[in-house]
C-alpha cells in the first residue's frame, strides 16, 4: 500500500499531538514514579526542600493534616504545597474540614487547648499534636499584602513533632530592653515553644534553652544568681550582645566568670561585607561542628553592627571554640563618630562568636551582634543567618541529635516562568528528540520513495 507525502505529514503530526496529550495526563503519575518536579514559579514555590522530603519520608506511624476550610475556597498554592507533602509517606494524610459543618471536631480540639480558626492547620500524630494559625503561614508587607510564604518550615516541624514527640522550649529574658522579637518567631517556626522569663530572686528557669537577646538594661544580682543557678545545673544559654554605648557590669561580670569579655569598638571589614556597608560583615567560620555544612557549601552570613569577644587565656574547666570569625582586613573602629580610619582603631582578626562548654553539661554561646537576627536579614534568602541560627539552638538545647529543620521562607514575587529539571526532561524528549526524530524519519521514508 502506497502513502503520499501529505499523508504521512499527517499521520506525523497526529502521533506528536497525542504523545503530547498523554505526557500532559499521565505527568502526575510520572512525578509520583521519577520525582519529577513540576514547578512552572519564579520562586519555586511548590517545591519541597530535601529536608522535608527526607523528614516527611522518615514518618514512622499514621499523621494527619487538618486544613480548616473548605478544599475548594482553600488558597490553591497552600493546597498544592499540601499535596505534595501527600506524596512523600503513605502514613501521610490530609482531610479538609469545614469549620462551619464540622464544629464538633472545633469543639473537641477547642477543649484540648488549640484555639483553632478557620483557613488554620493541625497536625496531629501519635506523639503529639501542633497548631499552625493561618497567620502564621504569609509575612505581609507594609502595604498589607502577602510577600511570603512560611507554610514549609512550620509544616515540617509539625509533622516531626506529631511524629516523634520530640519539643524543645525556650525562654527569653524580658525587662531589660531585649529585642527577641524576629529571633522569637524563628526560634518557634523551628520547633522550639517559647516563653519570656522575668529572672527573679529564688526563681529557677525550666528551658532548654535561655535567650538574652540584646539587652539595653543590666541585669540585677538576682537575676543573675538565678543564671548562675540555672548553668550550674547544666543549663544552656544563648546570648547577643551588640556595641552599645551602655555598660552591663553585672551581665559581663557573669560572661568573665566564663572566660569571656566584649571588647570595644564596631568591627569594619574592607572586603568581606554587604556592598556599601563596611560595618554590615560576611564572616568566616569556625572549627566546630554547626559550622560543617556552612562552611562546606559555602553559605554566607550577615552580621551588621558587630563587636569582638576576646577569650581569658587560662578559662578554667570551660571549653571554648570559636564559631565565627572577621579576615584579617578588618579592623575595630573605636571612635564612633569617625567614618574613617584612624590610628586608635584595633587591627584584626577578630573573634565574632564563641560556644563556650563545661564538663557539667553546661553550654554558652554569645555573638558580638544583635543585627544577626534582624527581621530583614532573616528574610535574605541569599544569607543563611536563619539556618545558622536555629541550628545554634537546636545544638545548645539538644546536641547533635535533634530531628527540627531550618527552612527559609519563599517569597512571593511576580509571577515568572523558571522550570524544574522534570519539565525540562519532559521538553527536551518531546521537542528537541521525538519530533526532530519524526521529522527525519519521515524525510527518510520521503526520499527512500520518491527514489523508487
Amino acid at each position: 500500500m502506497k502513502y503520499s507525502q501529505k499523508t504521512i505529514y499527517r499521520a506525523v503530526m497526529v502521533l506528536a499531538i497525542c504523545l503530547f496529550i498523554l505526557v500532559n495526563l499521565n505527568m502526575g503519575r510520572l512525578e509520583r514514579l521519577f520525582g519529577m518536579s513540576l514547578d512552572f514559579t519564579g520562586e519555586r514555590l511548590y517545591s519541597l526542600s530535601d529536608a522535608t522530603r527526607a523528614a516527611v519520608s522518615a514518618l514512622q506511624s499514621e499523621t494527619w493534616i487538618y486544613i480548616l476550610s473548605e478544599e475548594a475556597s482553600y488558597p490553591p498554592v497552600l493546597s498544592e504545597i499540601v499535596r505534595r507533602y501527600s506524596l512523600l509517606s503513605p502514613y501521610l494524610n490530609v482531610r479538609y474540614v469545614d469549620p462551619y459543618a464540622e464544629y464538633v471536631f472545633l469543639d473537641y480540639y477547642n477543649r484540648q487547648g488549640f484555639p483553632i480558626r478557620e483557613s488554620d492547620i493541625l497536625v496531629e500524630g501519635s506523639k503529639g499534636t501542633r497548631h499552625i494559625p493561618a497567620a502564621d503561614i504569609f509575612r505581609q508587607d507594609g502595604r498589607g499584602r502577602a510577600s511570603g510564604l512560611f507554610i514549609e518550615e512550620r509544616l515540617t516541624n509539625a509533622l516531626i513533632y506529631a511524629d516523634t514527640g520530640s519539643s524543645f522550649s525556650a525562654s527569653f529574658t524580658v525587662g531589660h530592653g531585649e529585642s527577641p522579637e524576629a529571633l522569637t518567631e524563628l526560634l518557634s517556626d523551628s520547633g522550639f515553644s517559647v516563653s519570656n522569663l522575668a529572672l527573679l530572686a529564688g526563681q529557677r528557669p525550666e528551658a532548654d534553652v535561655i535567650v538574652i537577646a540584646g539587652p539595653e538594661r543590666d541585669f540585677l544580682p538576682e537575676g543573675i544568681a538565678a543564671l548562675d543557678s540555672y548553668m550550674a545545673d547544666g543549663g544552656k544559654l544563648l546570648v547577643f550582645l551588640g556595641p552599645g554605648a551602655t555598660r552591663l557590669p553585672e551581665l559581663e561580670a557573669f560572661l568573665y566568670s566564663w572566660g569571656l569579655s566584649l571588647m570595644p569598638g564596631v568591627i569594619m571589614e574592607l572586603l568581606a561585607h554587604i556592598p556599601g556597608n563596611p560595618a554590615a560583615i560576611i564572616p568566616l567560620y569556625g572549627m566546630h561542628e554547626i559550622n560543617m555544612d556552612f562552611a562546606q557549601r559555602q553559605y554566607f552570613l550577615a552580621m551588621p553592627g558587630t563587636r569582638a569577644l576576646d577569650i581569658a587565656e587560662d578559662s578554667g574547666d570551660v571549653r571554648i571554640t570559636r564559631l565565627l570569625l572577621s579576615t584579617r582586613d578588618s579592623y575595630a573602629r573605636i571612635g564612633m563618630d569617625s567614618s574613617a580610619r584612624s590610628s586608635g582603631d584595633l587591627d584584626g582578626p577578630f573573634v565574632l562568636a564563641v560556644a563556650a562548654e563545661k564538663s557539667s553539661g553546661a553550654a554558652l554561646m554569645l555573638f558580638g551582634s544583635n543585627g544577626i537576627y534582624n527581621a530583614d536579614i532573616l528574610a535574605i534568602q541569599a544569607y543563611a543567618n536563619r539556618e545558622f541560627l536555629a541550628n545554634s539552638a537546636l545544638w545548645l538545647a539538644g546536641g547533635t541529635d535533634h530531628n527540627f529543620v531550618s527552612i527559609p521562607p519563599k517569597t512571593l514575587a511576580p509571577p515568572s516562568v523558571n522550570a524544574g529539571f522534570g519539565v525540562i526532561l519532559a521538553v527536551l524528549l518531546v521537542f528537541a528528540i521525538m519530533l526532530p526524530l519524526a521529522i527525519l524519519v519521515t524525510g527518510i521514508v520521503t526520499l527512500w520513495r520518491r527514489r523508487r
